[in-house]
């Protein structure tokens, strides 16, 4: 049923993905432009000229959330870095771990230091650590200590820049629990270590600094004069925040944005129609972490019977929805895991729709069954998510379900979930580090944090116990053969119907150049005026 055609410690981009990075680079104009209508030097415009990208959310949220920006605005790093799958040294240089992975030492770059002049250092990297115990909110993702240092029993320092940790039983997966969302470093000054709360603006390492916030508007960033690294080209960047759709594409058009980026930034087909038509733009199409699937509140009566839940998928023709709706730029996904992390299995199956009636027959006889399905008003329009609910709704008329549909804003949405008061959601997500461990627990433990809070209801004691074994597994490839135990266990459970491996489609001007996507946004440091 799965396989894998690629090396686990590949970078792993489809054959479709490629296709559409060449099919629609191969329709736009070159990512090189002319000059400047307003005239000087690339290196005058750079330091002088601002450039304005636009995304479909504010980039920082605030001092209420735990990250308070988007890791895209290069203000704050972390210990490591997942680049496609492969674990990299980022503000950690180095790491080891004794023979039974319980005692791991991080040894920290020596040449750092936060844009207030406060050195990274071990003492800066505890503070941190210890910030990550009080359980603060964010948009993006959890931020606890459970989930990036899980069972810790000690944290000593061992050297000045060196931090050795201590746990109660054995994690083989440290290097990627602390990968990007997983490990922010933020001044210590600059949060409240009793709340963890920061105050005023975050103050990070990176190559980039908050100059300028006004909520749900804007963010301005000024780069880092005294960066270890690369300094950015640019050195003033504006991130509006445009969360309508087609406000964002005349923003780009009429020359007010610069560029678009963020996951569902800009419709792909909106995208290819506008490179092909017009010389002024360019795109950089890159693979996403992001998989766009169903999920279920399996209390239902209904619902509650697999055999429904596989009938609905059965049920979907994903070949025609990626036609009809995303100019067949996606991937068909049938495992919840995107593809494009390392452990990936590629799961396949087919539209089958008499196989899908059979199914519901099983289970409804001669009843039918009224569901609603809820979908988050942002994802909706950034995803094109309403569309494809209404084929849905068509898809699943012949299996005896009558389905409504809700497009709630966020805060209605949550408490939907978080009262039962749902019975299935349309939703894209991601894992936001190369270790799916956390991921799967949060979602699919009896316990987990998500499948409680808002009301999964799925439980299966063979999966616990393999989630919970899985991180202890020291050899690598051991411990993909449980990840993929656990995808092909989902898949025969199916407490979610995947069903597309999603694009990044980072659309911008010619008037700049060098807009390479990233897994979170763009590469920032790399823009300049063309």
């Amino acid at each position: 049923m799965g396989q894998r055609g690629i090396s686990r410690r590949e970078f792993i981009v489809t054959s479709a993905g490629a296709a559409l990075a060449l099919g629609l680079l191969g329709g736009c104009s070159s990512n090189t432009g002319s000059a400047s209508s307003d005239g000087g030097s690339n290196d005058e415009r750079n330091e002088t000229k601002e450039v304005v990208i636009a995304t479909p959310r504010d980039a920082i949220p605030g001092s209420g959330d735990a990250f308070y920006c988007w890791e895209g605005t290069f203000v704050w790093e972390a210990l490591t870095v997942n680049n496609g799958g492969i674990i990299e040294p980022w503000l950690a240089e180095s790491w080891e771990h004794n023979s039974d992975c319980s005692e791991w030492t991080f040894h920290l770059r020596q040449d750092v230091f936060f844009t207030d002049g406060v050195r990274f250092d071990a003492d800066s990297c505890m503070a941190n650590i210890e910030r990550w115990k009080l359980d603060t909110t964010s948009t993006y993702t959890a931020l606890k200590i459970s989930k990036s240092l899980p069972k810790l029993s000690a944290m000593e320092k061992t050297g000045d820049f060196d931090v050795k940790f201590t746990f109660s039983t054995p994690i083989t997966t440290l290097e990627y629990a602390l990968s990007d969302y997983g490990s922010p470093m933020f001044s210590p000054k600059c949060f409240d270590a009793t709340t963890g709360a920061i105050s005023d603006y975050a103050i990070g390492t990176g190559p980039y600094r908050i100059i300028g916030h006004v909520e749900d508007d804007y963010a301005l960033l000024e780069r880092n004069e005294d960066y270890y690294g690369d300094l950015g080209k640019v050195k003033t960047f504006r991130i509006r925040n445009i969360p309508d759709s087609q406000t964002r594409y005349s923003a780009l058009v009429s020359g007010e944005v610069m560029g678009l980026c963020d996951n569902g930034a800009i419709a792909m087909d909106a995208a290819a129609d506008l490179c092909d038509t017009n010389s002024s733009f360019a795109i950089d199409a890159t693979p996403s972490h992001m998989t766009e699937y169903i999920f279920f509140d399996m209390a239902n009566e209904y619902l509650a019977d697999k055999r429904l839940r596989k009938a609905m998928s059965y049920a979907i023709d994903r070949d025609s929805i990626n036609k009809a709706l995303y100019g067949n730029l996606l991937v068909p996904a049938y495992a919840y895991l995107s593809n494009q992390s390392v452990f990936h299995l590629d799961i396949q199956d087919s539209y089958d729709p008499d196989k899908a009636k059979s199914l519901a027959k099983e289970v409804l006889g001669s009843n039918t069954a009224d569901l609603n399905m809820i979908i988050r008003s942002s994802s909706a329009d950034s995803y094109n998510l309403k569309a494809v609910a209404e084929y849905l709704k068509e898809a699943f008329t012949p299996l005896g379900i009558n389905l409504s549909i809700e497009i709630l804003d966020s805060s209605v949405y949550n408490d939907r979930q978080k009262s039962d008061n749902y019975n299935l959601g349309l939703t894209v997500s991601g894992v936001n580090n190369g270790d799916p461990a956390s991921n799967f627990k949060q979602y699919f433990a009896t316990t987990g944090d998500s499948n409680t809070t808002y009301n999964y209801h799925y439980s299966n004691p063979e999966f616990d116990k393999l989630i919970e074994s899985a991180p202890t597994i020291a050899d690598f490839d051991e411990r993909a053969k449980v990840y993929d135990q656990i995808q092909e266990m989902l898949y025969e459970d199916m407490p979610v119907i995947p069903m597309f491996y999603e694009i990044n489609v980072n659309i911008h001007n010619v008037a700049i150049k060098n807009y390479a996507g990233r897994t979170f946004g763009v590469g920032l440091p790399t823009i300049e005026w063309a």
